[in-house]
């Protein structure tokens, strides 16, 4: 089973190539938002806030993934958690201007915000901790 710092690169660069890939829904709302809309899009901005999103996270968890080695699961797996939800909630609101107002969706964006806040701030303090001794 991959935990740990191994957990958050692996997560990470999954994160950046689907980043990656999202490029082409992003090439198709700005050349093309009549396609997007064939298959249902409503807010096209949405997939360009998920196509950044993807690759910034990406490049937070894995950073922290490779600066914190000795990371431990229980701060691991809710930055990895926070790292797949929080880009993956600007794909409903592609498909839907008013999900993001019903109660179901605010729960899951503000658990996902706990949960990579808690492990972001998490490792921080654990690298200090392990440097400083």
């Amino acid at each position: 089973m991959i935990v740990g710092s191994e957990l958050l690169v692996i997560v990470g660069l999954c994160s950046v190539a689907l980043g990656g890939i999202s490029g082409f829904a992003l090439l198709a709302a700005v050349d093309a938002p009549e396609s997007l809309r064939r298959l249902g899009v409503v807010d096209p901005r949405r997939v360009q806030q998920l196509h950044l999103d993807w690759i910034i996270m990406g490049c937070v968890i894995g950073f922290v993934g490779l600066a914190v080695p000795t990371l431990p699961d229980w701060l691991s797996i809710p930055a990895a958690l926070g790292g797949i939800i929080n880009p993956l909630t600007f794909l409903p609101m592609a498909f839907s201007k008013s999900i993001a107002a019903t109660g179901w969706f605010k729960l899951v964006s503000f658990v996902s915000f706990c949960s990579l806040c808690l492990g972001l701030v998490g490792a921080c303090v654990w690298q200090i901790a392990t440097l400083v001794g």
